[in-house]
């Protein structure tokens, strides 16, 4: 690693140490918890730092030492009003002419430590009706039963739909599951005549539209 690599990855540990100490109220604390999320031969980057903290703050396996519980609750409040702020989500009765759109639906999910599966609910003109996550699993898969999803988008009323999970991985790219998946909704989605419009893949602030990228939709037809 070069220089001025390492003079990054370490300023990235100490502006989120600061940050912390900030809402703790303490910040050798808030110095002293970011080191306790790295193994001791580890280099700090914005991923290993952010994505551990993320998974602690959530009830995860990562436990975070030397915080109370008052403390945990601050970071967590702070974590909410993050997203609160700066994850706009589209309102109900936007038009979904663009996948781009669909993915500020799913911003909720996109810096989520595990695999969460969610469903936008569209109208017969793409406007959105309702967004929903349908299933919560590990940080490497979850399980979306197409029943499930095609029970709620009845409920509320929706005639179309866009389908969405994140990997918190970072990569964005499908797995053969999620493409099995897709054929398996596709399919689904037709005989209920409740046509699945997109599948996006989403993590942090990248995507992937499966059908913009694969052939899954012509071969349906």
């Amino acid at each position: 690693m070069k220089a001025k690599d390492i003079e990054a990855t370490y300023t990235v540990a100490s502006v989120t140490g600061r940050l912390i100490g900030d809402i703790v109220g303490s910040p050798a604390l808030g110095a002293q918890i970011v080191s306790s999320l790295l193994r001791p031969d580890e280099h700090p980057t914005e991923r290993n730092i952010q994505g551990r903290l993320r998974e602690a703050l959530s009830g995860g396996s990562i436990q975070i030492k030397g915080l109370g519980p008052k403390g945990l609750k601050r970071l967590q409040s702070a974590l909410a009003l993050g997203k609160a702020l700066y994850i706009e989500a589209p309102e109900v009765g936007t038009i979904v002419d663009d996948p781009a759109v669909a993915v500020q639906a799913f911003g909720e999910i996109a810096w989520e430590p595990v695999e969460k599966f969610a469903v936008l609910a569209l109208d017969v003109k793409h406007r959105i009706l309702s967004m929903r996550v349908i299933s919560s699993g590990t940080a490497t898969e979850t399980c979306a039963h197409p029943r499930d999803i095609f029970r709620w988008l009845i409920q509320v009323g929706g005639t179309r739909c866009i389908i969405g999970h994140n990997h918190p991985s970072g990569s964005v790219h499908p797995s053969n599951e999620d493409l099995q998946l897709t054929k398996l909704l596709l399919d689904a989605g037709k005989v209920l005549d409740i046509p699945v419009l997109d599948h996006l893949v989403v993590s942090g602030g990248e995507y992937v539209s499966i059908r913009q990228t694969t052939g899954l939709w012509a071969e349906s037809n």
